[in-house]
């Protein structure tokens, strides 16, 4: 696979005998480079987590996926479906770490974790395992967190049965599994077990979500949350880690629609960077007008919408407007807005947005040598606000990630470190 200024290599390592195969994707140069290793879904392959280490390359890390041992017969990676579980690709996952922490251009010191669905589940016990000190930080793509309460109901994925008398073999669809799988997780308690990691964690789930309920995504949130505040208030932590559930509206398993993927990967962009959300506003636009000016066109696109957050709610005030100038090879896009409402503690407040384009040189410039312009956001917001809850808004640096909707107008997503907004 040839990408441009990204080294990609085909690795391998060994779990109990078992070969497990694997990708490296990273930024060119020696590094050391922040490291990340993505794992798989359910009866897969790496094949579905490429474009998350491709990203995280992109955006200057050394990203490793890899095939779970027994995870299919798409995997290239060895051993037997009947002699998959959870537990064993949490040994999966431990001996490609280990493997990680050998080369010369990774950075363990800051070292990362990221899992889809069942290899969510996978990341979140091995992030439990080793501690914040080692996972810097943990993204969950839909967890398979319900994996332990399908195993006592009977019924995992297509596979039927008795939970007090599991058959030797379940026929799971394409694929055979073994007791093991269900007689590993019959007795976990997930939560209580995945929130023993106290460091940053965002978890990323569609609320439509027909595999795994949304109501797990909840439940892990609530759960880390508490974990932590039990931690600050016992000294065992100072202050509160960040940790951010991302509920991708009307999103389904493995956000399968572009705009909620969108959404999803932009979100990690932000959390990998230390920023939170703000606020969002759901722009409608009203109409259009433009004119020439000589060999530019000048439009003015009026616009309303809504705010919501979980700092501030409110509706876009009479006179919003987009200012935008196109040239031959240039643009020059400015939108000018007030939004009313109230702040996180209730009282009335103005939130005023300057939303500027920022050319793709510049961004790149930013970003530093080791990440990629298509990986920064192209808009640059100012933002202040009359509430004295929602100060730091005044003094601190806004981003934001807009993701376009036709006529209807794009959802504009404002975003600031989190060291910022406690």
């Amino acid at each position: 696979m040839k990408l441009l200024n990204i080294v990609h290599e085909e690795f391998s390592c060994q779990r109990d005998g078992l070969k497990i195969c694997g990708s490296m994707f990273r930024p060119k140069g020696n590094g050391p480079f922040p490291t990340i290793v993505v794992s798989h879904e359910f009866m897969i392959n790496r094949l579905s987590t490429l474009q998350y280490a491709i990203m995280f390359a992109r955006m200057g890390y050394a990203a490793f996926c890899y095939d779970f041992n027994g995870g299919g017969s798409i995997s290239q990676s060895e051993g037997k479906t009947t002699d998959m579980s959870v537990l064993t690709e949490v040994k999966d996952l431990k001996a490609v770490i280990d493997y990680v922490g050998k080369q010369p251009y990774t950075d363990m010191d800051n070292f990362n974790l990221m899992g889809c669905s069942q290899g969510g589940f996978v990341s979140a016990l091995v992030a439990a395992e080793l501690g914040a000190d080692f996972v810097k930080k943990l993204v969950l793509f839909y967890p398979a967190l319900s994996i332990p309460d399908d195993a006592r109901k009977g019924s995992m994925i297509m596979a039927k049965f008795d939970p007090k008398d599991v058959p030797d073999r379940l026929f799971c669809g394409p694929i055979i599994l073994g007791r093991q799988y269900v007689t590993d997780v019959l007795e976990m308690d997930p939560m209580a077990m995945i929130s023993k990691y106290r460091g940053p964690v965002l978890i990323c789930f569609g609320t439509k979500d027909h595999i795994v309920d949304y109501k797990y995504g909840v439940q892990a949130y609530e759960a880390y949350k508490a974990a932590d505040e039990a931690a600050v208030a016992s000294g065992e932590l100072k202050e509160m880690p960040m940790v951010w559930l991302d509920s991708i509206k009307n999103g389904e398993h493995a956000f399968p629609f572009p705009p909620h993927k969108s959404d999803a990967l932009n979100t990690v962009k932000e959390f990998m960077a230390g920023r939170q959300e703000v606020m969002r506003v759901d722009v409608a636009l009203k109409t259009m007008t433009f004119k020439r000016k000589g060999a530019l066109l000048d439009w003015d696109i009026p616009f309303g919408g809504k705010a919501i957050g979980n700092f501030f709610n409110g509706t876009v005030r009479d006179g919003a407007h987009d200012q935008r100038y196109y040239g031959i090879g240039t643009a020059d896009v400015t939108a000018d807005y007030y939004i009313d409402g109230k702040d996180c503690a209730g009282e009335d407040a103005t939130v005023h947005v300057v939303n500027k384009g920022v050319s793709r040189k510049a961004r790149a410039a930013a970003a530093g040598p080791n990440a990629s312009a298509r990986t920064t956001s192209p808009w640059k917001p100012v933002v202040s606000t009359t509430s004295i809850t929602l100060d730091f808004m005044n003094h601190t640096e806004a981003f934001a990630r807009l993701r376009q909707r036709g006529y209807k107008g794009p959802l504009v997503r404002i975003f600031m470190d989190y060291d910022a907004t406690k």
